[in-house]
């Protein structure tokens, strides 16, 4: 039968092991990795549905292309800023997901580093006792 003190080390020592194994997941490149994604999603997150019309090389030809890409443009928006609008509402909203997640993610490192130092505490103050 186990004494008090060795039951307390024995959890301790459980704790310290599930400490590190949730620090390495959560501190590994995974996480620098996910920061990254995330930051290009906030970025990348609104889409424009008028991109410039550009002339072409042949004055002629590429003025008569310009014009009519913008009247097919024109013709065409009521149908195409609906859609563009709602992928917008999308993205945004996934990007909303992916800050709130980060957040969530470096509260639990945080928490999991404070735990590491009250694991670090309560040993010095089993070792002290002992």
């Amino acid at each position: 039968m186990q004494t008090f003190d060795e039951n307390v080390a024995e959890v301790l020592n459980q704790l310290r092991e599930e400490v590190r194994l949730r620090r390495e997941k959560l501190h590994g490149a995974e996480l620098s990795e996910l920061r990254s994604v995330i930051k290009q999603a906030n970025e990348l997150w609104n889409v424009s549905a008028h991109l410039p019309i550009t002339w072409g090389v042949p004055p002629l030809i590429g003025r008569t292309l310009a014009y009519s890409k913008r009247i097919t443009r024109l013709l065409l928006r009521w149908y195409i800023n609906p859609i563009v609008e709602q992928q917008n509402n999308y993205n945004a909203a996934t990007t909303r997901a992916l800050l709130q997640l980060n957040a969530y993610l470096e509260q639990l490192t945080r928490e999991g580093h404070e735990m590491e130092q009250r694991i670090a505490s309560l040993e010095e103050q089993l070792k002290q006792k002992a």
